[in-house]
């Protein structure tokens, strides 16, 4: 498995605002994800083989991808409204395949990953109106997923399809152990 953006983002998903379960809403809800902070544009990509369950608006503008894999789900939130050429709804994604962009939100000067996950042990909709986090009662903690998964190679563009360079990212540590 890898990391969903090729540069560890600088701001840290560990500590509030950005990470699970700081408070929402006053505190009437949980933060039900990881938020990796990035520019607009900047590529995502799938963090394992799976299949795409669903694209659809999500929040301020912007759009999820629902892939599912064995053993667990991901809700890449916060994307723009195109999904990456020969990805689809239904159908199969690789390890490190660009599956969409970072989106702009309307009405906020931040952009990210908004990254969700999920066991799969449950059924419906991922997001609901009950408990701490408005979200199905699978859903997990993927901070230390991710502190794993940005420690090992990070995903690239083939050459002739890469982009400009969207933004500097932060220098990669050797280790994100302890932040």
């Amino acid at each position: 498995m890898s990391f969903p953006l090729s540069f560890v983002p600088s701001k840290n998903w560990r500590v509030p605002p950005r990470s699970f379960g700081a408070p929402r809403n006053q505190g009437k809800r949980k933060h039900a994800g990881c938020d990796l902070y990035a520019p607009p544009g900047t590529p995502v990509f799938a963090v394992d083989d799976g299949t795409v369950l669903s694209f659809a608006p999500f929040y301020l503008g912007s759009w999820a991808i629902v892939v599912k894999r064995p053993g667990f789900v991901v809700r890449y939130g916060e994307v723009r409204k195109t999904l990456a050429s020969g990805v689809k709804v239904g159908g199969a994604v690789r390890k490190g395949q660009k599956i969409g962009e970072v989106s702009a939100l309307t009405g906020l000067s931040i952009s990210m990953v908004h990254f969700e996950m999920y066991t799969g042990e449950k059924e419906g909709p991922l997001t609901t109106q009950s408990g701490p986090f408005k979200r199905r009662g699978d859903l997990k903690d993927p901070t230390r997923i991710l502190e794993k998964w940005a420690e090992g190679p990070l995903p690239v563009l083939p050459r002739e399809v890469e982009a400009e360079p969207v933004a500097a990212a932060a220098p990669r540590p050797a280790s994100v152990k302890g932040r």
